[in-house]
């Protein structure tokens, strides 16, 4: 196989897994969420800790789905790959919950993909809001 044809299939289950994540999100299901990430995984949200491994981020992960952060998008702006490693960059939006209504968000992601033999699982996932903050 080629190193083209390989990063095309890269690109395609990655795309289709991202896909996967939105619907797991707005569909509420953590569990589905949380298996995407590997074991050592690290999640970093904005204005938070980091949050390390795939129990801590299931955890983390229930508390907004609980609070009404809803219709979720990605749009992929590329992936790269080099080996078994590979990440891509986009950008999201979503309603989030402020003050008994909803508003619109929108930023930006980095997600890096390993591969293992259970296929692409996220080790690192990185994103933040292009809006400012709610007061």
């Amino acid at each position: 196989m080629s190193a083209q044809t390989k990063n095309q299939e890269t690109d395609t289950i990655i795309r289709k897994t991202g896909a996967e994540w939105a619907k797991y999100w707005n569909a509420g299901q953590v569990d589905k969420l949380s298996e995407l990430y590997a074991d050592d995984a690290v999640y970093l949200p904005p204005h938070h800790a980091a949050v390390h491994g795939r129990s801590a981020i299931r955890e983390f992960l229930s508390g907004p789905l609980h609070h009404g952060y809803t219709d979720l998008k990605f749009d992929v702006t590329y992936i790269k790959q080099t080996g078994d490693l590979a990440y891509d960059v986009g950008t999201y939006s979503m309603m989030v919950p402020q003050d008994g209504a909803k508003r619109q968000d929108q930023g930006k992601y980095l997600t890096v993909w390993q591969k293992h033999s259970s296929g692409w699982h996220i080790v690192a996932d990185a994103w933040s809001s292009d809006l400012p903050p709610a007061h």
